[in-house]
């Protein structure tokens, strides 16, 4: 993939969701993402679960409330920005992957800003999903990304370009 948008856009767009499914995503998500959430809203008519984060935080509690709160019987997929672009709040990803998991809620993780940052390991995350780009702090030529699917998930998600015979464990 091209980068962090890139590589998500392929599990946004592949999830297999339908009308009244939701997704909790927040407002200080990359635009790109939140585009991409939009279009699956108008298209498929999945509900967008908005959380408007007060920031800067230092209080993890907090963070993790405003996702948990927004959790629903019917929420399928949290979407959860590693590091906030525009102002480089760290969220408690790990607690609100848990706590999603423990609800049946999958999570998807934009890494964009993170990956390289700073010292963690993607399965350390929780991430069903993970997306980022290589070019922020690895120096690596633009336009170059890594999207990482749990195994056990690879076979849900549909592929962007249409393909031959399909292996439901094959990620290429």
């Amino acid at each position: 993939h091209r980068n962090a948008s890139e590589a998500l856009e392929t599990v946004i767009f592949g999830l297999p969701l339908k009308a009244g499914d939701e997704v909790v995503l927040s407002k200080q998500d990359y635009p790109n993402m939140i585009n991409a959430w939009k279009q699956r809203e108008q298209r498929d008519g999945i509900k967008l679960v908005w959380v408007n984060l007060e920031l800067p935080s230092e209080d993890n509690a907090y963070l993790l409330g405003q996702y948990t709160s927004a959790f629903t019987t019917k929420t399928k997929i949290v979407h959860i920005t590693h590091v906030i672009n525009w102002n480089g709040q760290i969220l408690p990803v790990r607690a609100i992957a848990d706590a999603a998991h423990s609800r049946g809620i999958e999570v998807l993780v934009d890494g964009a800003h993170s990956f390289a940052h700073f010292q963690f390991t993607i399965p350390d995350l929780g991430a069903d999903y993970f997306g980022t780009s290589l070019h922020k702090w690895l120096s690596v030529p633009l336009g170059i990304g890594i999207l990482y699917v749990k195994k056990d998930k690879i076979s849900k998600i549909w592929p962007l370009l249409a393909e031959g015979d399909r292996k439901e464990d094959d990620i290429s």
